[in-house]
């Protein structure tokens, strides 16, 4: 298994923070290569991506959703498991940590390409995230 954590703080009181990062289906809007999250009947969050010209399709459950702290998920299929933490700093300031472990051969790619893919897609994000969260706070 691989892991990935970063951290970044946004201009953003934690509670909106949060609540745009678990509006699940707006990934697209900050993630650069998702598609789609489609919240299935069962409550199961179903992805869609195109990775390095690849499309992929997995589902993964919300593990663990506590309101303004964190949200954790887990892939079915155990390609990852990921959390994402919010802290308020101070009135407006929202430090945002997100850690993802990840099985690289789960993601059909040589293993050296895919830990360079992710790290470079959670810097990514989560850079995107701050500009949209920024945006409308």
């Amino acid at each position: 298994m691989a892991f990935v954590d970063k951290t970044i703080e946004v201009a953003a009181d934690v509670h909106d923070a949060y609540e745009v990062w678990t509006t699940f289906t707006d990934y697209p809007e900050f993630m650069e290569c998702v598609e789609t999250v489609t919240v299935t009947s069962d409550g199961r969050l179903h992805w869609v991506a195109l990775i390095e010209d690849e499309t992929c399709e997995w589902d993964a459950d919300v593990v663990e959703e506590i309101p303004d702290t964190k949200v954790s998920w887990l892939a079915i299929d155990g390609r990852e498991t990921g959390e994402v933490r919010f802290e308020k700093l101070a009135d407006g300031i929202t430090k945002v940590t997100y850690q993802l472990e990840y099985d690289p051969a789960a993601w059909e790619g040589k293993a050296d390409t895919v830990r360079h893919w992710m790290r470079r897609r959670v810097e990514k994000d989560l850079d995107s995230f701050k500009e949209m969260v920024e945006a409308i706070a």
